[in-house]
């Protein structure tokens, strides 16, 4: 499973590279989108989910600007919501993620081959996904009022705030901050602090074992190899302990995109950020519904 995974992976990426300089994010926005999208959800609702992130994605294309991506952004953290009650379908999570890939590409290089090649690569991780029988594997039952209109004030914030301190720090890879939150949403609400620390430890272990093979010396080539080893493991690693698949996916990132100390302290730096907005933003949303539930007497 882990070997057919990566093997698609990788093929959909080097083909995208070959075809456009962006190729390669395309293909990997779209390939994650598909795979993990029908994880947690049913084939209608992966499809509906993947139109709709397709069109904001055409729609961020034609027309490049800031605006319209906190737009495309709002409507399909909109949509996590509304289908999270009324399927239990959490595949807007990864779509969302797969925007937020497809954005790193300069506006001046988005192009509708590659809006093409994200809907080409997001179907072939649907295939792949149900050839292996893991379609609605981790699907959930419809979700509550309440339940969903906390994933909507969760995500709002969350990546509200992700932005905003991204423009702040004004650091080359300081998106990394949007990427570590969404996918916190995954776990149930009340589970959310627990999780995202052992995530936050998986991540700062990783970095830490990235900054010991960065600091040896070791060539480009060996660090790549290493990197893509780690992002195996990490895939054989999904749906275990948070904390290992974090550590393994951080070696895999770091090693591949960004090899050097520094990007690796800021990604330690990151995942702080990261639990400590996600504690906080939980123990919010709890208040609140405590507040309300104690005004109207439930």
């Amino acid at each position: 499973m882990t070997g057919t995974i990566c093997a698609s992976a990788s093929l959909a990426i080097l083909l995208g590279r070959e075809i456009e300089p962006f190729g390669g994010v395309a293909a990997v926005a779209g390939f994650s989108a598909g795979l993990l999208g029908s994880v947690f959800s049913t084939p209608v609702a992966t499809a509906r989910t993947l139109v709709l992130v397709a069109s904001c994605i055409l729609i961020c294309t034609l027309i490049p600007a800031q605006w319209t991506a906190f737009l495309c952004g709002f409507v399909l953290v909109s949509w996590a919501a509304f289908d999270a009650r009324i399927s239990g379908s959490l595949a807007t999570v990864p779509a969302l993620n797969g925007l937020l890939l497809y954005l790193l590409i300069p506006p001046d290089q988005r192009t509708a081959s590659l809006v093409a090649m994200f809907v080409i690569a997001a179907a072939v991780g649907g295939v792949v996904s149900t050839w292996l029988r893991l379609l609605g594997s981790a699907r959930r039952k419809p979700m509550s009022v309440k339940g969903a209109v906390s994933i909507w004030i969760f995500l709002i914030l969350g990546l509200g705030l992700t932005s905003i301190l991204a423009q702040m720090i004004g650091n080359q890879k300081s998106y990394w901050l949007s990427f570590l939150f969404v996918f916190r949403v995954l776990a149930p609400l009340e589970k959310v602090p627990d999780s995202a620390l052992r995530f936050g430890i998986g991540v700062a272990i990783g970095s830490l074992v990235a900054i010991c093979l960065e600091s040896v010396g070791l060539p480009h080539r060996v660090l790549m190899l290493l990197g893509i080893a780690s992002a195996i493991v990490g895939v054989h690693r999904i749906g275990g302990r948070t904390m290992w698949t974090a550590m393994f996916f951080t070696i895999a990132t770091l090693l591949i995109t960004a090899p050097t100390v520094e990007f690796a302290v800021f990604r330690i730096e990151a995942a702080a950020m990261v639990v400590v907005l996600v504690g906080g933003l939980a123990f919010l949303i709890s208040w609140i519904w405590e507040r309300i539930e104690n005004r109207i007497g439930v």
